[in-house]
């Protein structure tokens, strides 16, 4: 399948989603806890890099939060805490902290991404409180380096846990015990 049709269709399922069913769980809790939840991130430091690591401290704490908003926008999993955005992307923070050009490219991206926030709804991306809007947004930044470099650790990172597997309800990779054939649950499809 093709990788902008497969972006698309993440960045689009939600938003499309939404506006059939009106007001959903998703639309509710951002609402009561979106505000709360941006002002603790801005002020405790709370972001997709380590509040200690020297990228961070170059992109700043709002850009850390950006960051961190932007990540749950591509992957928006409401049931995941951040501590798991924040895990799988401790290499990308490490890669900023020695690579110049790596530290850049966020840099030169976050400014992107908020110039085009301010452009279309006049305020930072991390203020924009809808989650389709945001979207909007970063449709216009997928073919970039900078999200296709942020959408790749995220994506191998988080699904590439084992840990999150089990809530993804993946029983995770079965070829290590003999293939689909020994599979304890092959057979036992309930919902066809």
């Amino acid at each position: 399948m093709d990788k902008n049709n497969n972006s698309e269709n993440m960045l689009s399922r939600e938003s499309s989603s939404e506006q059939s069913r009106g007001l959903n769980r998703r639309g509710f809790l951002k609402g009561a806890g979106g505000a709360v939840l941006g002002a603790a991130a801005f002020s405790t430091g709370l972001g997709l890099f380590s509040s200690n690591s020297y990228a961070a401290e170059r992109i700043g704490k709002r850009g850390n939060a950006t960051l961190l908003r932007m990540a749950r926008d591509i992957y928006p999993h409401d049931t995941l805490e951040d501590k798991y955005y924040q895990q799988v992307m401790k290499p990308l923070s490490d890669e900023s902290s020695t690579d110049s050009l790596t530290l850049k490219l966020m840099e030169d991206g976050l400014n992107q991404l908020d110039k085009l926030a301010v452009d279309q709804y006049g305020m930072t991306y991390l203020a924009v409180k809808k989650e389709s809007d945001r979207v909007v947004i970063l449709k216009t930044l997928e073919n970039s380096a900078f999200f296709q470099k942020v959408k790749g650790a995220l994506m191998m990172g988080i699904y590439n846990n084992e840990e999150l597997w089990p809530r993804f309800g993946f029983g995770g990779s079965i070829w290590e015990k003999g293939g689909y054939i020994n599979d304890p649950s092959y057979g036992k499809v309930d919902w066809i």
